[in-house]
């Protein structure tokens, strides 16, 4: 009979995410993460195909978590306070990660998952400021939403720009 392992997934990505902040991506290994959940790594490569996807797993749980209390409180905002509660999220996650990040490694898979993610993120950025749009926005610069939501990546991802660098771009292209 197979031995029922108890959230092996979500154990994964708390010991994963603890080796992550701590030590960064590099010295966090999947045989490490393994042995510490008592598993055999083989096992965790059932879960996560690679380094990589654990790490993004990691980083896409948390980042799930800041857009589901963002969702709650962005509600009735308008569009240039979107896009600074936005952009505050951003820098926030990315400051977490930092280490992460600038270690994460230029191999094709992580350069593929990078793109990936980069892809969903701008989308997902997009719907918030698009709802918070004025109607006449969104119909006469229906580009704007991505726009906004690729200038929040880019800047708030930096780790050197504040909101006030984009601000008086901002609150221009979101007024009617």
């Amino acid at each position: 009979m197979p031995k029922i392992l108890e959230n092996i997934k979500e154990r994964a990505i708390t010991e994963a995410r603890r080796e992550m902040l701590s030590e960064g991506y590099t010295a966090m290994t999947v045989r490490r993460v393994a042995a510490s959940l008592g598993i055999g790594t083989g096992t965790l490569y059932n879960y996560f195909p690679s380094k990589e996807y654990l790490a993004a797993s990691v980083m896409l749980e948390d980042w799930q978590a800041r857009m589901a209390a963002f969702a709650q409180e962005a509600a009735g905002k308008d569009a240039e306070e979107t896009v600074r509660r936005l952009y505050l999220l951003v820098q926030s996650f990315s400051a977490v990660y930092v280490l992460a990040w600038s270690q994460y490694g230029t191999s094709e898979s992580a350069g593929a998952m990078r793109r990936r993610y980069h892809t969903a993120l701008v989308e997902q950025l997009s719907r918030y400021i698009e709802a918070a749009l004025p109607e006449e926005k969104k119909v006469r610069e229906p580009w704007l939403a991505g726009y906004l939501a690729e200038t929040v990546l880019h800047f708030a991802s930096d780790g050197e720009s504040g909101y006030e660098k984009i601000r008086p771009a901002v609150e221009q292209l979101t007024k009617i």
